[in-house]
């Protein structure tokens, strides 16, 4: 396992260091040339050193400058100009600033003793460059996540780094996964402390996403410091991947479950059989003492000498037809986007509950919004999960033809299917003359006084929405 694994906003890096990079470097060019007189007397070797000591603090700068901006812009992997990045920490900075002033001190006073200082800073900092760079070089990194997860469940994602490296060691590597979404990204890092050579670990970080829809991960980034701290060495991953994530799933408050069944005994439905109760036909059997006599096949009795009866088997679950009317305004706001979470929440919640209550039963749902989208099933998890993929990445619009859904729903539907119009439309809605008795409106404009879900996390506390 990892040492540590942190999930986390991504942060903003800030170009002010790469900034004061450049600016130092042109001021000592300034300073070089104005005192002509005395860097006049400077051997071959101090020119030499103090412009390489230049140019390379504008080019990490320039190079720091161009790395912060192009971090901020999302490109796709195979448009990335190179794979590795080397960055400067504080440390390092500060590390080069003592260089720099033992260097210049050394070549104002003409003292070895102070340029043989500066000598044996410099390998320091370049072993540790060196040193980073091979370990990536020799790492390898992958990812296990799920396809698809729920909104506001805490699931793992596992990295793993395997160490290509014969007989060294990989030392203080974390890796970096970027989790992106057209609201919401994140950074998570898991720290690897030691990987043996030849050898592969695992470690993991938790996500609990808060956006229904699709986040997208990738790529992986691999960085280290070690051993010195002084230079920070990364490689890029291709490593890509997807989450869908689902609507919330809750449970339908009591109070909302008595008025969805009150409603729909109040319905009148002519049932396609007749029989005993409105029940449907199940079978024929032997008539026993104290069946029914009204229940007694004559054609069958005829046929077989001897009384047949007709078994009906209880049925009282109607088949459920689902109109989402997900309308959104052209200047929307909050409310209106947490309307439409709580719709689509409320039709997956609805759907599965039905279906684990009639397993038989037919479900039907159309959702108008920016799009339409059609799903037809019973509560099997095969059936299901069609339904969910379809939610998870529905969005709301302006659901123009949610008027001739709603009439098609009830031209092609029986008179014993109940049909539930979900909206979130302020009145007066625009179908109100196709609305009749056996056609139910849950109206979510504005988030109910009353509870309409209960979620199981939140059971305990009496917590819903």
């Amino acid at each position: 396992m990892s040492d540590s694994a942190l999930p986390a906003n991504r942060p903003k890096r800030s170009p002010v260091a790469a900034v004061l990079s450049i600016i130092a470097a042109i001021l000592l060019a300034i300073v070089y040339f104005r005192l002509h007189r005395i860097t006049s007397r400077w051997s071959m070797p101090g020119h030499v050193l103090f412009f390489s000591l230049v140019l390379t603090m504008g080019a990490l700068g320039v190079f720091q400058l161009v790395k912060t901006f192009y971090r901020r812009i999302r490109f796709p992997s195979w448009l990335r100009v190179s794979q590795h990045w080397m960055s400067i920490p504080l440390e390092g900075w500060i590390y080069l600033a003592i260089m720099f002033v033992l260097f210049t001190s050394a070549m104002l006073t003409k003292q070895n003793t102070l340029l043989l200082v500066f000598a044996f800073m410099a390998g320091p900092f370049v072993i540790n460059g060196w040193m980073t760079f091979g370990m990536l070089q020799a790492a390898r990194v992958q990812r296990q996540a799920p396809l698809r997860v729920m909104q506001g469940e805490l699931f793992p994602v596992e990295l793993t780094l395997n160490n290509s490296r014969p007989f060294f060691a990989l030392w203080m590597m974390s890796i970096r996964d970027e989790i992106q979404h057209p609201r919401d990204d994140l950074d998570a890092t898991v720290l690897f402390s030691r990987v043996s050579p030849r050898s592969l670990q695992s470690g993991q970080y938790e996500l609990r996403l808060s956006q229904r829809g699709r986040y997208r991960l990738g790529p992986l980034r691999a960085s280290s410091r070690f051993p010195l701290g002084l230079v920070e060495r990364s490689r890029i991953f291709p490593v890509t991947g997807q989450i869908l994530v689902y609507p919330r799933i809750g449970r339908i408050s009591p109070n909302w479950r008595l008025k969805l069944v009150g409603a729909t005994e109040l319905v009148s439905r002519n049932q396609p059989h007749r029989g005993v109760f409105q029940d449907e036909f199940h079978r024929l059997r032997e008539f026993r003492s104290g069946d029914n006599p009204r229940a007694i096949h004559w054609r069958s009795t005829a046929r077989r000498g001897e009384l047949i009866l007709r078994e009906f088997h209880q049925n009282r679950e109607h088949t459920l037809a689902i109109v989402l009317d997900l309308f959104r305004p052209p200047s929307p706001t909050p409310a209106n986007f947490e309307s439409a979470e709580l719709a689509l929440s409320f039709v997956a919640s609805l759907l599965v509950e039905r279906g684990r209550q009639c397993r038989d039963g037919f479900l039907t749902l159309v959702a108008s919004g920016s799009q339409v989208f059609r799903w037809e099933g019973q509560g099997h998890s095969s059936s299901l999960e069609p339904l969910f993929d379809g939610l998870a990445l529905f969005e709301s619009g302006q659901a123009s033809n949610v008027t001739d859904i709603l009439n098609e729903t009830l031209q092609q539907t029986s008179s014993s299917t109940q049909i539930l119009v979900v909206t979130t439309r302020t009145p007066p809605l625009p179908y109100q003359h196709l609305l009749s008795s056996r056609v139910d409106v849950l109206n979510l404009s504005e988030i109910p006084a009353e509870p309409l879900l209960i979620f199981d996390a939140e059971s305990l506390t009496g917590k819903a929405i």
